[in-house]
């Protein structure tokens, strides 16, 4: 069988994808003739989704032809192409085949070591059993060319994580050594012959023995239940075959005898020691070999086709090479039986040489994908089988090479492959499940988990670029950012859900993302822009709004509405002495605006005209202090509102207070 070379190993390109358009932009057959009239095809990548916007543009601006051209209805359409998208009908797979994925990455954080063989099996149980789930849907599924083609990918799948699973897992679980009763019970499972519908038409078709020895079909199908291994139901076929007066003595001789032995046939236990094993097949192979010689003595003295066939089976079931190539139809029917007649106590490091015999005996040209993909996998050539997985599909090849890197076998891929294995065929993965809407955060833990740049990259920038449509989704970013460290990612979302909140009138929630990211500028304005409401209303209407971020922010524009909130409740409430502490902390702790220091004076004026005193001595001038600063910095008439004359209230104000508290003390 021909074999990759190692040049073969490369970054695989997607396969070209044809798309028709309809309606078409010109009759079909007109090309040149369109192309002729200054017209030509424009088109705009989705930078998040596999989908192309095309449209028909000009060559030339319209402007500088010599002659007018005519606009046709199709030249106003625009038509949006998806290609290499992920069907719904694999969503609900996806998403229990992600649940899988995440937990085993999460036992191997846990343990921070290789995962064991026990954690392993059951992963990869679960895997197939998604997969047969899968099958099942898609049969149950009208018919069509998509149903049976999605059911042969996913068949195909499960028989190359079965067979993985036994070459690599199971048997290195310490449940058994040898590869063989694995290897037929896939086998049987995934490529299920002679169909059961066939036995069941040949005995429904023959009312009795003679009928039944006498049905065409009867050998052959009995031929193919040796090669499989069902020899229990080949003892049930003979038996009924046995009695016919039809068959020669010898005949129904030799099919009791045979049918007695099928039954005989040793079975390897886990509490039997290999050498007593080995001891009774070589004592039930010798039998069969008798037989063989006795059978063979007959058929050189006289023919007798009946007793020819029966000698066939007992070929195969002997173990002889040229009778099992020659009933078995494809190398994984041939391989099975020289495993299970010829070397039933053969462990997996038999399985290469004895493939290589096998394969050797069929045309490689007549092979399908699946053949060559379990071909590569007996014969331990990994690099190979890792290409072909992703031939047969992109979820086969991601979760495949990370159940390689958690045995421990993905180093010979690395010597071979140009690019990580693992990280390729995660991040391609994740690529196609961006495609579709409702798959994104899977695939960010796919990207995630890669645990590398590359990976990291890819996803902070398709984060700041994801539309957040809503709360629960901007939450879900956020937490993705978080999980996979995106410090950068995160800060640009927060500033975009700050931006968001902003224009919507969220302003606390705005507050509260600019907070997190520490924007100070665009903390200020929105604080500016709720002082400038209060001064154009005169009501003070922001405190829900700073108490809802109150806990989370120390940013001084906060502080000072917080406090200039708290002001005005003590001074509704009669606390004339805590509001005018409040108030000074304000002024002294330049926690606000200096567009706003003014009005703050101005707001003092009650507490120092009125009857109790409330600022001392120094706290009197310090206010005189800050009115300083104001008159400086006074340009123009008004400052932000407030006149020269509020100011000379303040002033003489201040004055009265003054000796008002000199006296007093």
């Amino acid at each position: 069988m021909a074999r990759l070379g190692t040049d073969k190993f490369v970054v695989e390109r997607e396969k070209e994808v044809a798309t028709r358009l309809s309606p078409g932009v010109f009759p079909t057959g007109r090309q040149s003739e369109w192309s002729a009239q200054n017209r030509t095809l424009t088109h705009s990548v989705h930078p998040l989704t596999n989908s192309v916007a095309l449209c028909v543009a000009g060559k030339q601006p319209r402007e500088q032809l010599k002659t007018e051209i005519r606009v046709y209805e199709q030249d106003q359409r625009i038509y949006v192409c998806g290609f290499g998208t992920t069907p719904d009908e694999r969503l609900s797979f996806i998403n229990d085949t992600h649940a899988v994925f995440s937990a085993i990455q999460s036992i191997m954080d846990a343990r921070e070591t290789h995962v064991g063989v026990d954690a392993l099996l059951r992963m990869s149980a679960l895997y197939r059993e998604a997969m047969l789930r899968q099958v099942r849907v898609l049969q149950d599924a009208r018919d069509s060319e998509f149903v049976r083609s999605e059911s042969d990918v996913f068949q195909a799948m499960h028989a190359v994580w079965h067979l993985l699973e036994i070459v690599y897992v199971t048997t290195n679980s310490g449940l058994s050594a040898s590869v063989v009763p694995y290897y037929m019970e896939w086998l049987n499972f995934n490529f299920p012959a002679p169909a059961a519908a066939d036995g069941e038409r040949i005995i429904g078709s023959s009312p009795d023995s003679n009928a039944l020895a006498q049905n065409p079909d009867v050998w052959p199908y009995v031929q193919k239940l040796a090669l499989r291994g069902h020899v229990t139901t080949v003892a049930n076929m003979l038996e009924r075959i046995a009695p016919a007066q039809v068959l020669s003595a010898a005949a129904s001789r030799w099919a009791r005898e045979l049918a007695q032995t099928a039954r005989d046939m040793p079975l390897a236990s886990s509490d039997e020691t290999s050498g007593s094993f080995n001891a009774r097949w070589r004592r039930w192979n010798s039998g069969l070999q008798s037989m063989a010689t006795n059978i063979g003595s007959m058929l050189d003295k006289a023919d007798d086709d009946a007793l020819s066939a029966l000698a066939m089976v007992v070929d195969v079931m002997r173990g002889d090479a040229d009778s099992i190539s020659r009933v078995g139809d494809t190398w994984q029917d041939v391989l099975g039986a020289v495993l299970l007649y010829s070397e039933p106590t053969a462990q997996t490091e038999r399985l290469p040489a004895l493939a290589q015999l096998v394969l050797e005996q069929f045309e490689s040209d007549d092979f399908t994908l699946v053949d060559r993909t379990l071909a590569a996998l007996v014969r331990h050539e990994l690099p190979e089988f890792l290409v072909y997985c992703n031939q047969i599909d992109a979820w086969l090849s991601a979760h495949v090479s990370d159940l390689m890197q958690h045995i421990g076998i993905l180093d010979s891929c690395r010597r071979v492959f140009k690019v990580e294995p693992r990280e390729h065929y995660l991040v391609f993965l994740g690529e196609r499940y961006l495609t579709h809407e409702g798959l994104w955060r899977v695939a960010m833990d796919y990207f995630g988990l890669c645990r590398t740049r590359v990976s990291q990259n890819i996803m902070g920038e398709y984060i700041v670029r994801m539309p957040l449509e809503s709360d629960r989704k901007a939450q879900q970013v956020l937490r993705v950012c978080e999980r996979y460290k995106l410090t950068e990612a995160m800060e640009r979302v927060h500033r975009q859900l700050g931006r968001q909140k902003w224009q919507r009138g969220r302003l606390g929630a705005a507050i509260a993302h600019f907070v997190r990211v520490n924007d100070s500028s665009a903390v200020g304005q929105i604080c500016d822009q709720l002082w400038a409401e209060y001064l154009a209303s005169g009501q003070l209407t922001y405190g829900p709004i700073i108490d809802s971020v109150l806990a989370t922010s120390a940013h001084d524009r906060v502080r000072f509405l917080t406090v200039y909130r708290d002001f005005h409740e003590c001074y509704k409430g009669g606390e004339f002495k805590r509001a005018g502490k409040l108030l000074l902390s304000i002024l002294v702790g330049e926690i606000a605006p200096s567009h706003a220091v003014p009005d703050l004076l101005v707001d003092s004026i009650p507490l120092l005209e009125g009857d109790a005193l409330v600022f001392g001595a120094d706290d009197t001038l310090e206010l005189m202090r800050c009115a300083e600063s104001v008159a400086q910095s006074l340009v123009d008439s008004d400052v932000c509102g407030v006149g020269r004359d509020e100011l000379s209230i303040f002033n003489v104000a201040c004055a009265r207070n003054l000796a008002r508290s000199y006296v007093m003390q």
